[in-house]
């Protein structure tokens, strides 16, 4: 037996009624197989590319039908924050832009979306006899903390930004290191069952410092942002994507790319600030974009 401190992702499909009502058995394995594969190149990717060592040493990960379950354990719990954090937003948008939900945007239904659930704190590898006994030779991990991650990934599904809630543990690590730099929304105590008290969580809103689209495999770079635009274009999107396409447009600015860009930036800014209670990020870029683009002068929007 051993223990060791995780950082915990749990993520969930959340369908829309409209969207399983009217599905037939081959619709919902056509979408199901579309989100494990979807999930599955985003999670071995990122644990390729940002250095972790392998199954059962430094992380495990599973998926079973609607729910992908992920445990970072490399002794260094600020690393595994950001990663699952990382995790998050790549499975989330990969999603999106995913083959199925693309086809259901076009066909005009609501759209199935990806609510999660992180949190850290000490878990136990073990491995138990009756596993011995049916071939599992790999340790399971099992604690408190797991169900506590349980219960925010459902409530996930009330998130009015970016459907990924935290708890109270990686909350707090995140202030207390300057690296970490995300925004999260105000403190929100619910009730959960199972607990005497109520639990704190958070919803992330904004990753400030962080580029997630150039990180994505490459398997889905191709038209990357065109499908994010189709998606905010059709449907009510969830608010924080505004922000990562717009530290898209940003970055592509900052090399040199097309200015007629800086254009589309302020139209998408604009747009931003009417749906984001979140604030902040949204006028640093439009400053940004008012000091280092020729086409921007407009000193009312910077």
């Amino acid at each position: 037996m051993e223990e060791t401190i995780s950082t915990i992702l749990i993520a969930e499909l959340i369908n829309p009624p409209e969207l399983i009502d009217h599905m037939t058995v081959l619709q919902y394995e056509d979408m199901l197989g579309d989100f494990q594969n979807t999930v599955f190149d985003i999670v071995t990717h990122h644990l390729e590319c940002y250095g972790y060592n392998s199954f059962g040493t430094d992380y495990e990960w599973s998926i079973m039908g609607e729910e992908l379950r992920v445990f970072l354990y490399s002794g260094h719990v600020q690393f595994d924050i950001r990663n699952a954090l990382l995790i998050a937003a790549k499975i989330k948008i990969a999603w999106l832009i995913s083959n199925f939900t693309q086809n259901i945007v076009y066909e005009g239904h609501q759209i199935s979306h990806i609510g999660v659930g992180i949190n850290c704190g000490k878990v136990i590898k073990d491995l138990r006899p009756w596993r011995a006994k049916i071939g599992q030779i790999q340790p399971n991990v099992e604690g408190y903390v797991i169900n506590l991650t349980r219960h925010i990934q459902l409530a996930s599904r009330e998130g009015s930004v970016s459907q990924i809630l935290v708890g109270q543990n990686l909350y707090k690590r995140c202030q207390l290191n300057s690296q970490l730099n995300i925004a999260f929304s105000p403190q929100k105590s619910l009730s959960f069952r199972g607990f005497d008290q109520k639990i704190p969580i958070y919803e992330v809103v904004s990753f400030i410092n962080f580029e997630i689209i150039p990180s994505m495999p490459p398997s889905l770079q191709g038209g990357i942002l065109k499908k994010i635009e189709h998606i905010i274009k059709n449907k009510v999107p969830e608010p924080w994507l505004f922000i990562i396409l717009l530290r898209s447009y940003i970055s592509q600015l900052a090399k040199g790319d097309d200015e007629n860009l800086a254009a589309k930036a302020v139209d998408l800014a604009q747009h931003a600030l009417e749906v984001l209670d979140y604030k902040v990020v949204i006028y640093n870029m439009l400053g940004w974009l008012y000091n280092n683009c020729k086409s921007v002068r407009n000193l009312k929007i910077a």
